[in-house]
């Protein structure tokens, strides 16, 4: 078995036991649940593998953790959409950073092409999806219009070509961004650059500047590459 595939089932398997745990002790919304000591007693598993599935619960709005009263239950029920991008959360930052390198490529092109020929139907497509995402008040919802943003770009490149290759990488694109979202969730200012970002390669496009479009999306990734690296370097204990 690789270091991925026991990484990832150790992470589902904490998360297993943390939702059976929450079952039979028949908790509910406003329980507090056990420290991350205790609860990396009960389970059997390191400290660190714990306090990450708690991280990832609180950011899909399943706890919360209030300084000084411990972590306490928000809703008894996990999201679906976590469940599936489970195996996305232990893929080794060299890989994703791989995976990012590839979309630097791919969409600094589409954003260069878009630039050039994008129709006032494209503009209204991208600016309602930023609207959602300014207005966005939940993770979710936020990553949902991140997503649709990159999909009406590269629609508006209005090249075949490009958009097979797009979707020959769907698969692996949307969880990439799925998942760097979840994880630079709790970086103070991310979202907030996130945003500021695809403003400026949607005001690139509306100018119709094609090279100031390729370096704003090439930056954004940039950016991104090194909140995921940042992430990494971050120590755990056992």
């Amino acid at each position: 078995m690789t270091t991925v595939q026991k990484n990832h089932r150790m992470f589902e398997q904490v998360l297993h036991q943390i939702r059976e745990y929450i079952t039979s002790c028949n908790l509910v919304a406003g329980d507090k649940l056990m420290t991350e000591r205790e609860l990396a007693s009960f389970l059997q598993v390191s400290r660190s593998s714990v306090r990450e599935a708690l991280r990832i619960l609180e950011m899909f709005d399943v706890i919360h953790s209030k300084p000084g009263e411990g972590t306490v239950l928000k809703t008894p029920h996990i999201p679906k959409i976590l469940t599936n991008m489970l195996p996305f959360f232990t893929i080794p930052t060299e890989t994703s950073v791989e995976l990012l390198e590839s979309r630097k490529v791919l969409e600094g092109g589409i954003a260069k092409l878009a630039a050039k020929r994008r129709k006032d139907a494209d503009i209204r497509l991208m600016q309602g999806v930023m609207e959602r995402m300014v207005a966005a008040a939940d993770l979710e919802n936020m990553i949902q219009a991140d997503i649709d943003f990159h999909l009406f770009l590269a629609k508006a490149a209005y090249n075949n070509t490009l958009s097979d290759i797009l979707i020959l990488v769907s698969d692996l694109v949307t969880p990439n961004l799925y998942t760097v979202r979840v994880q630079t969730q709790m970086i103070s200012g991310a979202n907030a650059e996130f945003t500021r970002q695809h403003q400026a390669i949607l005001q690139a496009i509306i100018d119709k500047d094609g090279r100031r479009a390729a370096e704003e999306m090439e930056r954004h990734i940039d950016y991104t590459i090194q909140l995921i690296k940042s992430l990494d370097s971050t120590p755990n204990d056992g």
